[in-house]
């Protein structure tokens, strides 16, 4: 079963994976963070063990200091070509069907200066991985690649079957009062969103860990459909 660790913030979460192939970091943070996350990590574990980084999606709270870790660290980015794509521009650029007033707030920031971080274009540093990828089951690690789009169009998670659990990136949120109904502040495509949802329910995982807030019980996903 595959050990998994929280070194984030209050405001988002840093999902650290302890794996028979190494530590796998789900997601950076935003760009100012960069010193603070490998602070915390070098007080667990020596920052060589770091093997991959895992990108749910290419927003500046879960990408920001990407690049600095990447030089930092030998670690490969796991991610799906559409997240390379906004990676390459150092800036996502969407238009949300849905947004809460705190959604509407984060909209009109990122689609100025604050939504930037630093371009990530090395390929060599990059996996590619589509939808049920088995990359890591092909190193044993019991765990696949699933896509959860509707937040964005790049929305990737991890479906861990040993451990029961479902690591979602933003395609759902535990922090109330800013959504206790568990949905993502914004939202690109709700019919997307709505499929997200219906494909983590049959999976018939246990837990969701978000990007933001505590874990949650794959419950709260079909009370609030």
């Amino acid at each position: 079963m595959i050990k998994i660790s929280n070194i984030g913030t209050a405001i988002r979460n840093n999902w650290i994976l302890e794996t028979s192939i190494g530590i796998i970091a789900v997601d950076t943070g935003l760009p100012s963070d960069a010193a603070k996350f490998i602070t915390r990590f070098k007080k667990r574990w020596n920052i060589d063990e770091l093997k991959y980084i895992f990108l749910t999606h290419a927003h500046n709270d879960h990408a920001g200091f990407l690049k600095e870790l990447l030089t930092q660290t030998a670690a490969k980015v796991i991610l799906c070509e559409s997240s390379r794509l906004i990676l390459a521009d150092g800036h996502p650029n969407e238009k949300h069907e849905y947004k809460n007033w705190l959604g509407r707030i984060l909209e009109h920031s990122m689609s100025g200066p604050i939504g930037a971080y630093l371009a990530v274009t090395d390929l060599s540093r990059m996996k590619i991985v589509s939808d049920n990828d088995s990359f890591f089951e092909d190193m044993g690690v019991p765990m696949r690649v699933v896509f959860l789009p509707g937040h964005t169009s790049d929305s990737i998670g991890l479906h861990l079957y040993e451990n029961d659990a479902v690591i979602c990136g933003d395609a759902a949120m535990n922090r109330p009062p800013l959504n206790s109904n568990r949905h993502t502040v914004l939202i690109e495509n709700i019919n997307s969103y709505h499929h997200s949802w219906d494909r983590m329910l049959s999976m018939g995982a246990s837990t969701i860990y978000p990007g933001h807030g505590k874990p949650f019980s794959c419950s709260d996903l079909k009370k609030y459909r």
